[in-house]
């Protein structure tokens, strides 16, 4: 697979690049443009378990993000972007403060033969995904970046939401649309983000790597808009040490009279038997709705945790009633009331298991 990926990579590149120096010279010099947004929840929360009985009633959580990006047209038709991400909030989730999203430049002709992603972003697998309809623009209580903050559960709620999605050096392919079908392929050297040596093939500690597949469909069948997906996404690691693993993912939804119905189904399968078992399962559904300003969505998610050797496995419900309302020059506030149980394989751990419902308002301000 990899050496069909690097003599694929040889070849495309070889055409893109052949022009003269004079083309090259003749072409505008990119201007990055400046957009982001910034959001603020706030919330109420109530918690029944022995880990979380302190946590206080009312929290609030920001997501902020600067985005750099601009592009430009060479004269053979090749399209340069160059897309830079950061991550402004005080703290991150990794107390890290300010740091890089995204960083990457695309390379492609998308009428001909399609486009090459290079550096730091998705892997093909969590590019074509297809998600149940949920209200996300401001107070997505279905991302665990938020919901944590109000009833903690356990990492494998993580897992659909974030299964593919880390941002790691890697090389992407993508194909041109063709009758509604696209598709796409990466390979990530290593899973350490940074611009030092990797440790490529899991050598050392947990390194890993990836190949990654993913496509999707988009097209209608009378007045109703249909989209599929499905992804595939292997990961290696040295024996005992790295990661074994692999990811199957696939989702599919329905619009018509501003109606969206979908969910989908995601699986982790652990392969290394020296490891700590991990394998997860997750499946999503919903319901929205959108008119004008509004935008409705009511959904479920639930994941099952196969962390150990004990008979049973994690498991976490959540369901989501959320709603957005566009006021207009990049503004919009939004709300949403949802419920979290956690349940852990070893009914008597009262530390880890939780049950909770919050309730969330917040605003966004895109630039």
């Amino acid at each position: 697979m990899k050496k069909v990926l690097y003599s694929t990579t040889a070849l495309v590149a070889a055409g893109m690049f052949a022009f003269s120096g004079a083309d090259a010279q003749a072409a505008e010099k990119v201007k990055l443009g400046i957009s982001g947004a910034f959001i603020w929840v706030g919330g109420v929360s109530d918690n029944d378990s022995e880990a979380t009985k302190d946590l206080a009633a009312f929290n609030s959580v920001t997501d902020s993000e600067i985005s750099f990006s601009g592009n430009t047209t060479l004269d053979n038709g090749v399209r340069v972007d160059v897309i830079l991400q950061l991550e402004t909030d005080q703290v991150t989730a990794n107390s890290s403060g300010v740091s890089v999203d995204e960083s990457y430049i695309k390379l492609g002709n998308m009428k001909q033969w399609g486009e090459f992603r290079l550096g730091s972003t998705k892997q093909a697998h969590f590019v074509f995904k297809v998600n149940a309809p949920a209200v996300n623009t401001i107070n997505n209580a279905l991302n665990p970046d938020t919901s944590n903050r109000f009833v903690p559960s356990k990492s494998g709620t993580n897992f659909y939401n974030h299964a593919g999605g880390a941002d790691h050096q890697k090389i992407v392919y993508i194909t041109p649309k063709l009758n509604g079908f696209q598709g796409g392929i990466s390979y990530t050297p290593s899973s350490t983000n940074s611009d030092g040596p990797p440790k490529t093939n899991g050598a050392m500690a947990s390194e890993s790597e990836n190949v990654s597949i993913g496509a999707n469909w988009k097209g209608k069948f009378g007045d109703a808009s249909v989209a599929i997906s499905g992804g595939w996404t292997g990961t290696s690691g040295k024996k005992g040490v790295g990661s074994e693993h692999t990811v199957t993912q696939f989702g599919g939804s329905v619009g018509f009279a501003g109606f969206t119905i979908g969910g989908g189904w995601a699986q982790r399968e652990d392969d290394d038997a020296m490891m700590t078992n991990d394998d997860i399962e997750g499946y999503m559904a919903g319901v929205g709705y959108k008119t004008g300003p509004w935008s409705l969505a009511l959904t479920w998610l639930n994941t099952t945790d196969d962390q150990t050797d004990m008979p049973g496995e994690d498991e976490s419900n959540q369901y989501t009633l959320g709603m957005a309302y566009s006021l207009g020059a990049g503004v919009t506030a939004g709300a949403s009331l949802f419920q979290i149980s956690h349940e852990d394989e070893d009914t008597n751990n009262k530390m880890t298991n939780n049950e909770g419902w919050g309730t969330l308002a917040g605003i966004k301000v895109a630039f």
